[in-house]
């Protein structure tokens, strides 16, 4: 980066690019979000997800050359950044931006692994390569990989160019729920945090807990306000967990049960939920929900009250016209399909009170209804 084809380097003129790139992003779309990630011997993280321009402005201000060139290790510190920021909020398209000339150092991780990684939890890496690539060109084959976009930039102009061209990309795509990522429940469970036991809590955590919740109730659930979990009747240490953000309490079964209580089908699919108290994304345990699945197929279902049986003999009553209700005026004999005039004699059956013309009553097969089955009898 210290090479002066790109004038005054390749450092400076890459920080022009970079922002550049911020400018016309917020320029169209405000609400976009940035993180910065340099990297030499191993990667450094210089500036958290923000929106504020200033801080990342300061950040590229005070970029510095020197080592080598941690590739590998750059990619995962920035996945594992995008992982994290997608727990807290339901985020846009993540993407990663290398800007670089494609040669690493071959330290303990490679690029292309994290480049699959990173394409399988929906991450687009796109790059800027900057002058002569080696022979592998590993940048297009980390960007052909997570579907990103490959630009190769051989001057100052074009590196600048670049930088408009993929400030403006996906703007209308953000914040669609058809394309977004948070969709779908395998990614979903894929990016979820796991709880923390009690015993995995250190002890600036466990203290926090005491100084936060006080001394009592630091290992009661959030949800019950007890100790004893109430589905297995276990004490708090052996179905506890703690929220790996904020440290807050839950009985695993009550976190599964306010899981299941949630109108997200996404979710519950997925089988994740998030902290009630800061809205972190979490994973249920698979026994958990595996255990719930089960009880609800073994529950014994409820007998449905069995119907009155139909009787088998049932009164025929004779019936007047001018004692037909609105309804009835407007039906029709169920065997003539003939509508009831004034005048004509009428009979209904007593069960379900389906009307018949008097003659056509007496072609009646048996004297079965047609409607409900019940031999009539005319008293």
């Amino acid at each position: 980066m210290a090479r002066k084809d790109y004038p005054p380097n390749r450092l400076q003129t890459s920080v022009s690019a970079i922002k550049k790139l911020i400018n016309d992003r917020f320029l169209e779309d405000p609400s976009s979000y940035f993180a910065l990630v340099e990297f030499s011997d191993k990667p450094e993280k210089i500036v958290e997800f923000t929106n504020i321009k200033k801080l990342l402005f300061e950040g590229l201000d005070s970029l510095n050359l020197s080592g080598k060139s941690a590739l590998g290790e750059a990619l995962a510190l920035s996945i594992k950044m995008i992982i994290t920021e997608l727990r807290k909020i339901a985020a846009k398209i993540p993407k990663i931006l290398l800007i670089t000339d494609g040669k690493y150092t071959k330290l303990s991780v490679d690029p292309i692994k994290m480049a699959r990684l990173a394409h399988g939890l929906n991450i687009q890496i796109d790059s800027f390569r900057l002058g002569a690539g080696s022979s592998s060109n590993v940048l297009k084959k980390i960007c052909d990989l997570t579907g990103g976009t490959y630009y190769y930039n051989n001057d100052p102009e074009s590196l600048m160019r670049a930088a408009n061209e993929l400030a403006n990309s996906n703007i209308k795509t953000y914040g669609d729920s058809k394309t977004s990522i948070m969709e779908n429940p395998i990614f979903l469970r894929k990016i979820a945090a796991d709880l923390l036991r009690v015993q995995d809590l250190t002890k600036d955590q466990e203290q926090r807990l005491m100084q936060i919740r006080g001394l009592a109730d630091y290992k009661k659930c959030s949800i019950c306000f007890s100790d004893t979990n109430p589905y297995t009747k276990s004490s708090f240490y052996v179905s506890g967990r703690y929220c790996p953000n904020c440290q807050t309490p839950f009985h695993i079964h009550c976190l599964a049960a306010w899981a299941d209580s949630q109108k997200d089908s996404k979710m519950r699919r997925a089988g994740t939920v998030r902290c009630p108290h800061c809205f972190y994304l979490l994973k249920i345990p698979t026994e958990v929900t595996q255990a719930r699945k089960l009880t609800s197929l073994v529950k014994p279902r409820i007998k449905q009250k069995s119907e009155p049986k139909t009787p088998e003999l049932s009164e025929a009553v004779l019936t007047k016209y001018n004692e037909l209700s609105e309804n009835d005026v407007f039906g029709s004999c169920p065997v003539c399909n003939f509508i009831f005039e004034e005048g004509q004699e009428l009979i209904r059956c007593a069960n379900c009170k389906t009307l018949y013309h008097r003659t056509c009553f007496e072609d009646l097969r048996n004297n079965r209804c047609k409607t409900c089955g019940v031999k009539l009898h005319l008293y």
